[in-house]
């Protein structure tokens, strides 16, 4: 392997399909699990049209101990976007839409808070995050909700366009989840009929579904990992055409093989040339942050379902996918026939270090980068950072007793776009729950200062938030407003007003 010195080969990988050997890259994998404390992983490589690597390392479950193979299924997050944008690019090649088509020309309830923009987006508009709407607005309606897709996006009409339209990158879940329902109006089939009729069996990953329900019944599955500790695998089924596919690394590579082969498995056509390379084409731009310009990375955007950059001579697609407990990476490089896919049953930041990896690895590209040093290095700097942030906040807590009684606070509340939440007290304790979400969005209530109340949901994901009442000139409680620092889900958004 380039790039790399290691201490020693202690296993070596098996080889595939006559290729050469690659042991020290698989001995640097396996460190970087270690040294990143992921409880597994599971990666292949392709390139030519064969698999060129192909290996799992570490657990499905750390109670368990259950020792991780290629074949173990994993939830794959965002990477179920790339799916639904060529799920769009085949009804445009069977004539049944077309890029430029209104939204609201398929589903005519359409509508957002701004109804020019409501009725001028397009299809195309929903696949490349240009809506108008900063990243991850209104992620809260799905994320462990019991509301509906259908729901979601009713609800999401009275969310607020933080910019024009067009005008710049804003990443988004629920416009993907609304092509998953453009999919559905289109095809007469439901979305995850469409996943498995037009993807999974031709592609021939028998092991994919397109449901977190058909997922949980996978007898061979990667567990989820929360911060570090076990846990059960949620259901997203409502994120639908965003987030909503499991996969492993074998049914996975058959994907990659269909795009490194211009939309063709085998001898079956699956996406004409144009729309394949339509899918793969820059739409929205996004300035490369410093860290990308001292690596080379001169141009970035948004494609169809897919990222699109430059590694250093050579062009990449790629997505990464996160979940609570699951983490993953997908890249291609199409003018090289090289692609891979990493996941991962844990939450950390190596599968975007092993994509770089993977890439100086298996190209012509020859870096001397050690990767998965570099990004655990940025982990523990940012954990570093969330430590000292909340002993700051911790040291300029006030004292003294709460200055609002607490019959004040108890009651029904509501968010316009969110829904309802409540207030209880529990002999002298108080408690918060979000109706939408309350199995994960429930906690009891800790005075902090003033009127502000400590929280700790159930949910492992998430930090510790903070609930602040507003009274007002007579000291009445009008509602609360939620700080939970978390670079996800926007709870600052949410504001709740007293019913």
């Amino acid at each position: 392997m380039k790039a790399f010195l290691m201490l020693g080969i202690l296993m070596g990988s098996f080889l595939l399909n006559g290729q050469e050997s690659h042991d020290e890259f698989d001995q640097y994998i396996a460190n970087a699990v270690d040294s990143f404390e992921l409880p597994g992983l599971s990666i292949a490589i392709v390139k030519d049209g064969e698999i060129a690597f192909q290996k799992a390392y570490g657990v499905k479950s750390k109670e368990s101990k259950e020792e991780m193979d290629v074949n173990a299924v994993f939830a794959i997050a965002s990477l179920s976007k790339a799916f639904t944008a060529a799920a769009i690019g085949m009804l445009v090649d069977e004539g049944k839409l077309n890029w430029n088509d209104r939204v609201s020309q398929h589903i005519p309830s359409f509508n957002l808070s701004d109804e020019y923009v409501a009725s001028q987006l397009t299809v195309e508009d929903l696949l490349c995050h240009r809506s108008g709407f900063n990243t991850f607005d209104g992620d809260l309606l799905w994320y462990g909700t019991t509301y509906s897709r259908e729901e979601i996006i009713e609800r999401f009409e009275k969310y607020d366009l933080s910019y024009d339209m067009r005008t710049k990158y804003g990443y988004q879940n629920i416009m993907f989840l609304i092509a998953g329902e453009v999919v559905e109006e289109v095809s007469g089939m439901s979305w995850e009929e469409f996943m498995k009729k037009r993807f999974f069996n031709p592609l021939e990953m028998s092991h994919s579904y397109a449901t977190f329900e058909g997922f949980k019944q996978e007898k061979n599955k990667a567990l989820p990992h929360t911060k570090g500790m076990l846990d059960e695998i949620r259901s997203y089924d409502n994120s639908g055409g965003a987030a909503a596919i499991s996969s492993n690394v074998v049914d996975l590579s058959n994907w990659i093989k269909m795009w490194l082969n211009n939309g063709i498995y085998k001898n079956d056509t699956l996406l004409s040339l144009n729309t394949h390379r339509k899918l793969l084409e820059l739409h929205t731009p996004i300035p490369p942050s410093s860290f990308d310009r001292s690596n080379g990375v001169n141009f970035k955007g948004y494609a169809l379902g897919w990222f699109v950059m430059n590694y250093g001579s050579t062009k990449v697609a790629y997505h990464g996918g996160g979940l609570p407990g699951y983490i993953s990476k997908i890249f291609i490089l199409p003018n090289e026939g090289i692609g891979g896919i990493i996941l991962s049953n844990g939450e950390t930041s190596l599968p975007s270090a092993l994509m770089n990896s993977s890439i100086d690895e298996f190209s012509a590209e020859d870096s001397e980068r050690d990767w998965a040093a570099t990004y655990l290095g940025f982990s523990k700097r940012y954990q570093a950072y969330l430590e000292k942030k909340k002993e700051e906040r911790t040291s300029m807590r006030g004292k003294g007793k709460a200055n609002i009684p607490t019959k004040e606070l108890v009651g029904e509340y509501e968010d316009q776009v969110y829904g309802k939440a409540v207030i209880e007290d529990h002999k002298g304790e108080l408690s918060i729950k979000l109706l939408p979400a309350e199995s994960i969005f429930s906690s009891s209530m800790e005075h902090w200062q003033q009127n502000t109340y400590r929280i700790r949901f159930k949910d492992k994901f998430l930090p510790d938030g903070f609930v602040t009442f507003e009274v007002d000139a007579n000291a009445k409680v009008k509602g609360f407003k939620i700080d939970l620092p978390n670079p996800d889900f926007h709870f600052h958004n949410l504001d709740f007003k007293k019913n």
